[in-house]
């Protein structure tokens, strides 16, 4: 009796699992990140990140609050459907205990729970009617049914119920939530979305700084799909020297469903032209931007970024030791051309009196910072996209010549960025080469959400060298869509840009491309087309060529730009537009790769110009996309490979634990039934 004893002791003291050194975190620290989901049933989420010294994991912290007393679901989701989402339900057990579990969606129907539970319950709650859990889970669970937390915009998911969940046989099952009961939410879960509380909400971690509001005056938005208002604005306090430390938007609540971006534009006024500036300023309501309702000295003199806000951004503040200078006459401007876009399709005519609060301070920061946009020429019908497209690319291509004569020996640093486009962008990313080497992305969003374009500050600030080369990849999805798409400023029609807020500053403002003409036209199979668009599109590209007012205002409605271009090459297209073709054209998915393929191994226009959009005299002006001879590598996660070893290390474990058991088998079974 004794020595089953003895092997029931080894069994239990071998056989028991290694309890190894967890994250414990506790839950009683500030939360640095909150969003009102449902503003008038007051569902919250609250989170934090924090990251683990034993193994460097990234963890979630997370709290959600509901007004439910049978269960709560939130969790993460590519597009903002069940399909595909990685889920958390918490609810209190028939025994009174409160429960976590890891789910997984399908489809539309009853979530799946997972083989492998990542989700751990810190506090729950039950008050009033109303249910408050907090949770987490490692950002790279390793688990192929849950989502890799990034620096992407993630869709958060949520539903919740007061009906009462059934576990039978550890199988979770509960009642349909109901429509009304859920939603979907964009947010940037990782920091580098992250806001700080604004001065105006929290001065006392600003002393010393001001604000400055500029609005549109109940201007007129008609009910059409957009509509561009420009308005100058001027900056008084200019006795002393000040830095702009950071925006935020102030959206006119009822228009909230119509304001899609306000761009403020520096404008490098010439002495002689300051009295009209302040004439635009005190007299002039504003207008409808690039038509003859605005003044040509506006286009011409406000050209520089100074800030771009975009529909779902919550605004900007900037690091600590980088600023903008505001004032002309301390390396800044005094006046400024705010662009606003509405998107009123469907609705009646409105006034809007929405702007941007700037905050500006005269304790100098150690840097100025300025803002350059990389991408695909925006306003322009080569940007084309065709239909029945999963995903198309489009690339802009900043080259090595712009970067080279702009930028000096010491580099500009990266401290923020803003991924832009329309209602097809799917995915879009900037990738960065030295001399044939790809580094690490500098800008990525994998699941775009054009409702939700927050900036995002970079966690390490990354260098730019002249001579360094830039491509801007934009993926674009329009299975749903009969008709090709052109650039262009209308929501339907796209951009691929992306703005970086940078340091110091540098006589650099614009570095895009476009496709050459004749390669462009070749992907599409012609050899030859006239019209005299083409002049005032400057295509094939002049780039001592300039074109007139009244030729910008022409080809601002690029709409039906291929219309009026004939093919005359070759002989069975002859007597068709290049419109008509690519109407009558039948794609498909194989069609557009071929044609994105060309377009890539094809040869770009290089835009590159000044703050004052004077071009930057290059000695090439047609480029190749980069020679890659050193591609970025795919990092392997470090978490996951950590585990996998040591769940091999446990296997190998528990094998030579059944070797020494059966030692010790052999050996003890002879005495033990020795007589």
């Amino acid at each position: 009796m004794q020595w089953h004893c003895l092997l029931l002791f080894l069994a239990i003291v071998l056989l028991a699992p290694k309890i190894e050194g967890g994250l414990t975190p506790g839950i009683n620290a500030e939360w640095t990140h909150q969003v009102d989901l449902e503003e008038d049933s007051g569902v919250k989420f609250r989170w934090r990140n924090i990251k683990s010294d034993s193994d460097g994991q990234q963890w979630l912290l997370m709290e959600f609050s509901a007004r439910a007393s049978g269960y709560v679901g939130v969790g993460f989701s590519r597009h903002g459907g069940m399909d595909g989402g990685d889920i958390a339900i918490a609810w209190r057990d028939s025994e009174g205990f409160p429960r976590i579990l890891d789910f997984h969606g399908v489809g539309n129907g009853h979530p799946i729970q997972d083989s492998q539970q990542d989700y751990k319950l810190l506090s729950f709650k039950t008050e009033g009617g109303w249910t408050t859990f907090s949770f987490k889970r490692p950002w790279d669970t390793c688990d192929p049914k849950d989502m890799l937390i990034t620096d992407d915009t993630m869709r958060l998911i949520w539903a919740y119920s007061d009906s009462k969940p059934v576990m039978r046989d550890e199988a979770f099952s509960a009642s349909y939530h109901g429509s009304i009961n859920r939603g979907a939410k964009s947010v940037i879960l990782s920091d580098g979305g992250a806001l700080p509380p604004f001065p105006d909400e929290n001065p006392a971690l600003y002393p010393r700084v001001k604000t400055w509001d500029f609005r549109m005056d109940n201007a007129k938005v008609e009910p059409r799909s957009t509509t561009y208002l420009c308005k100058i604005e001027k900056f008084t306090d200019t006795k002393r020297k000040h830095h702009m430390i950071g925006w935020k938007p102030l959206i006119q609540k009822e228009n909230r469903n119509i304001v899609h971006h306000i761009v403020a534009f520096e404008c490098s006024v010439p002495a002689e032209q300051v009295p009209v500036f302040d004439h635009f300023h005190a007299s002039h309501p504003g207008g409808t931007c690039y038509t003859v309702n605005m003044p040509a000295a506006w286009s011409k003199h406000c050209v520089a970024f100074l800030l771009a806000w975009v529909v779902g951004s919550e605004g900007e503040m900037l690091p600590s030791h980088v600023g903008s200078p505001l004032g002309q006459e301390h390396g800044g401007a005094t006046y400024f051309m705010t662009e606003t876009h509405y998107e009123n399709l469907g609705h009646e005519a409105t006034t809007d009196s929405s702007g941007i609060r700037i905050f500006y301070t005269d304790e100098l920061r150690q840097y100025e910072g300025g803002v350059m946009l990389i991408g695909h020429q925006g306003h322009s019908p080569f940007l084309l996209i065709p239909p029945k497209q999963d995903n198309f690319v489009v690339n802009g291509l900043c080259g090595s010549e712009c970067t080279e004569k702009t930028i000096p020996p010491s580099g500009i640093r990266v401290v923020n960025s803003l991924v832009h486009m329309h209602l097809a962008g799917k995915r879009i990313r900037l990738r960065h080469f030295r001399n044939g080497t790809e580094l690490p992305v500098i800008a990525e969003d994998t699941y775009y959400d054009f409702n939700y374009q927050q900036s995002r500050t970079l966690k390490n600030e990354l260098f730019i060298l002249p001579t360094d080369e830039m491509v801007v990849e934009c993926e674009y999805h329009t299975t749903d869509v009969d008709k090709y798409i052109i650039g262009g400023l209308a929501t339907h029609q796209e951009m691929c840009q992306v703005f970086l807020f940078y340091y110091p500053r540098v006589p650099l403002a614009q570095c895009m491309s476009q496709y050459e003409f004749h390669d462009f036209f070749k992907g599409l199979n012609i050899d030859a087309v006239e019209g005299d668009v083409l002049k005032r599109l400057n295509v094939p590209y002049e780039p001592s060529a300039v074109s007139t007012e009244q030729d910008a205002e022409d080809i601002r409605d690029l709409e039906s730009a291929f219309n009026y271009m004939n093919i005359t090459s070759p002989l069975n297209l002859r007597g068709k537009t290049v419109g008509r073709l690519l109407e009558e054209t039948k794609w498909t998915g194989e069609k557009g790769m071929t044609l994105q393929k060309q377009w890539k191994n094809g040869r770009y226009y290089q835009y590159c110009s000044k703050p004052d959009m004077k071009n930057v005299v290059l000695k090439k002006h047609i480029i190749n996309y980069p020679t890659i001879t050193q591609p970025l590598k795919k990092e392997e996660s470090e978490v996951c490979r950590k585990q996998l070893l040591k769940s091999t290390g446990a296997i190998f474990n528990f094998n030579r634990f059944q070797l020494a058991l059966g030692l010790i088998v052999v050996a003890v079974f002879p005495i033990m039934f020795k007589k």
